[in-house]
């Protein structure tokens, strides 16, 4: 085996029912760099003691950045293309039904970990470098770790705000096999009325001014990805691989980067209404181009794109505690006058560091729990240690 090869297998996820999508991996990428983007910005933003005489100059691309948020929203309807995908599979191609059992036991096993490891770490971290006590972090912590810290508090987790649109997924999880049943329906009712669905959710979602951390205010991204799921199990007869279609992709591309980024809740003009009704939708559509054209497909499935794509989940927990400490350092120096120039130097000087604690948390926490197997075999070799 060469080192490239060696490389490739150490930072690859395990998957044991051999359905990796590359393409899927390399979306990740993409969700996981504008919301690395965002938080960047927003350091930069609030912490940063330098004023730039140039700032008016980079609006445009200080609210792109604000928007880079909407990369959760792109996590969103990933997720619900994965989790639907073996239903939609048993419903639509007759293949196995589903375990409920193994569905929730995964969830369990596989992303559980992880994030009460990433919790408890800031726990104990965060007294120790802030004003907070800690009797109210481990209220805080306890709130995070039943997912309830948005209904018992009305805000994101004290400890890792981050955590808020890991709520809404496991809400979501529980939610899910019920939704999945749609695809039972046929194709001619099914499709349309999904369709229908997300484009009607957000006139709903205006008329509740409640804090926009609850499901009620996602739930059309992950319809979205279940509409997906869908289409990429039972697709219509189009040619997708022409050349016509690749530049449609490139139109969704554009679409999905650059359309306004709307808070359901928070939505003031009928403008950002049409807004919110497109853009669960053209994430699907491009997401479908990229699972359907060759020349999508094999940018988005590019090995480096792709690795670091799959290790998204403990980019995700790790990289706002990382950019929060190494800041501190960074905003001691003013390495440009201009602002455009000086956010350029300062994200690239974050990438370093937050990779490095990705890829260890990843490493030791996130990668062996891929093994849907390893609470046994963990069992196994505490009882042989205490055996002997």
């Amino acid at each position: 085996m060469s080192i490239r090869q060696r490389i490739t297998s150490l930072f690859s996820r395990n998957i044991q029912n051999g359905k990796l999508i590359p393409e899927i991996d390399g979306l990740r990428f993409l969700a996981i760099l504008l919301v690395f983007l965002h938080h960047v910005h927003s350091f930069f933003e609030f912490s940063s003691p330098v004023e730039f005489k140039d700032i008016d100059q980079f609006q445009g691309l200080r609210q792109w950045l604000i928007d880079g948020r909407k990369g959760v929203d792109l996590f969103f309807v990933i997720s619900g293309f994965i989790l639907a995908l073996p239903f939609a599979r048993s419903y639509l191609r007759g293949a196995p039904q589903p375990s409920l059992k193994k569905y929730f036991k995964r969830r369990l096993t596989r992303l559980e970990p992880p994030y009460i490891a990433a919790m408890v770490v800031m726990f104990l971290v965060f007294p120790l470098v802030t004003d907070m006590d800690y009797p109210f972090a481990f209220r805080s912590l306890m709130a995070s770790l039943v997912y309830c810290h948005v209904f018992i508090y009305g805000v994101t987790s004290f400890l890792l705000s981050v955590a808020w649109s890991l709520e809404l997924e496991v809400h979501f999880y529980i939610l899910a096999p019920l939704l999945f049943l749609v695809l039972k329906l046929p194709a001619l009712f099914r499709r349309p009325g999904i369709v229908l669905i997300i484009l009607g959710l957000p006139w709903i979602q205006s008329a509740y001014q409640t804090p926009g951390f609850y499901l009620l205010h996602y739930i059309q991204f992950f319809i979205s990805g279940i509409l997906l799921a869908d289409l990429y199990i039972d697709r219509p007869k189009i040619n997708t691989g022409n050349v016509l279609f690749s530049f449609i992709g490139l139109l969704l591309f554009a679409a999905v980067l650059f359309l306004p980024h709307v808070r359901t809740h928070l939505m003031s003009s009928e403008h950002d209404r049409y807004y919110a009704m497109a853009f669960p939708l053209a994430i699907a559509a491009f997401y479908y181009v990229v699972l359907t054209n060759p020349f999508w497909g094999k940018l988005f499935a590019y090995r480096w794109i792709s690795l670091i794509g799959g290790m998204c989940y403990s980019i995700y927990l790790v990289h706002q505690p990382i950019l929060s400490a190494i800041m501190k350092v960074i905003f001691r120096y003013q390495f440009f006058e201009s602002y455009g120039w000086e956010f350029f130097f300062v994200t690239l000087l974050c990438i370093p560091p937050v990779m490095a604690g990705s890829v260890i948390f990843f490493l030791l926490i996130e990668k062996p729990c891929m093994d849907p197997e390893w609470p046994e075999k963990l069992a196994a070799k505490v009882k042989t240690l205490f055996s002997r």
